[in-house]
């Protein structure tokens, strides 16, 4: 039986830094999202327990945060013996988390999950827990008879790509694409690519699933002000994503603020 999943119980927000963009008079002209993004965040999906309850912190407690994240993961590190060091792998080059939180109407944010309010995934149902410890046992008992005992990610099939969207420890790139009747979302990780149609199409037969959903315009809207230098162009898109137990459907909305600033929320 096919459960149909109508909304997330988790909204992320996070923060798009402009690497390459149109300039802004020439975006307002033709109201356009276009460019490539950064969205590396050291922010964390969920809320830490030291913060439980407080949805944003003081610049100050934002900079010890961001300090002490530097230090811990820096990966250049000596200390812990040799055992941690092989561990550690490859040099911090090699790493692009972000140098900062993220930042929602002027605050830091402690969480990239906004909603439920405490900043938390919610609980798994009995039934979720139930199929997560059977695979388990299963992986243990056949880790490696054929390529679909092991993870998506060793696989390189699936990381912070999405959907959903969330920042990594590296390759947090996001290129956006847009033309007549089209929008394309390109992601540095694994290289996937979301074409969306914009002309609200039917969906594909029920039985057909794509690896990353099917993805759909629920609305397109431009408000553009040249005069404040402010182009707020936001692009809804809805992605239904099947396996044999649910149809989820995720929500993106993209929203470009400023000239180098934008950001979504899923």
């Amino acid at each position: 039986m096919t459960v149909q999943v109508r909304c997330l119980l988790v909204l992320t927000l996070a923060v798009l830094a402009s690497i390459e963009r149109p300039p802004l008079l020439a975006q307002a002209a033709r109201s356009s999202i276009e460019g490539t993004w950064n969205f590396s965040t050291l922010t964390p999906l969920e809320r830490p327990a030291e913060f439980a309850g407080r949805a944003t912190v003081t610049d100050a407690e934002a900079d010890a945060w961001v300090a002490q994240s530097l230090e811990r993961n820096n990966r250049d590190r000596r200390d812990g013996g040799a055992g941690v060091d092989v561990a550690r792998a490859v040099n911090d080059y090699w790493f692009d988390r972000g140098e900062d939180l993220a930042l929602n109407r002027g605050r830091r944010m402690t969480s990239l999950i906004i909603d439920p309010p405490d900043g938390r995934l919610p609980p798994m149902t009995a039934d979720a827990q139930k199929r997560l410890s059977a695979d388990a046992a299963d992986n243990r008992t056949h880790p490696a008879d054929g390529p679909e005992n092991r993870s998506l990610q060793e696989r390189c099939l699936s990381f912070n790509a999405g959907p959903p969207m969330l920042p990594g420890p590296y390759n947090n790139i996001v290129q956006i694409f847009e033309m007549p009747g089209f929008v394309v979302i390109v992601n540095e990780m694994i290289h996937d690519a979301r074409i969306v149609p914009l002309d609200n199409r039917p969906r594909l037969p029920e039985g057909f699933r794509r690896w990353q959903g099917e993805s759909r315009r629920n609305d397109s809207l431009r408000i553009v002000d040249p005069a404040a230098e402010v182009a707020l162009c936001l692009i809804d898109v809805s992605e239904h994503v099947a396996d044999e137990h649910a149809v989820l459907v995720l929500d993106h909305r993209w929203a470009c603020r400023h000239a180098d600033i934008g950001q979504f929320a899923q």
